[in-house]
């Protein structure tokens, strides 16, 4: 037995399209509608740092926030982590959009 059976498989699967979902959703929102503020707000609250995909430059952002993100959930108690974690963003997102 190689200890694979179909749990293992179906949570590769969700980790795979919990990946991949928010890039290709990012990136043809990109193309489709670009620069649509409401849209951009929405991805970064679904998805998180990974909704940064939809603006350009998106890389060293994502890398902030991830941070960001990592750093709160070690030093702050939970319930201002996940503020933070919700919060920053959209926050970033909006001020990346408006300049």
């Amino acid at each position: 037995m190689t200890g694979i059976g179909i749990n293992e498989i179906l949570l590769v699967l969700i980790i795979l399209g919990a990946t991949i979902l928010p890039f290709w959703l990012g990136l043809r929102l990109r193309k489709t509608r670009p620069d649509v503020l409401w849209i951009g707000i929405v991805l970064t609250m679904l998805f998180g740092p990974l909704g940064q995909v939809y603006v350009e430059g998106w890389i060293p952002w994502f890398l902030i926030l991830l941070g960001v993100c990592i750093a709160a959930q070690q030093l702050l108690p939970p319930e201002a982590a996940m503020l933070i974690m919700i919060v920053s963003s959209p926050l970033v997102l909006f001020f990346r959009m408006r300049r």
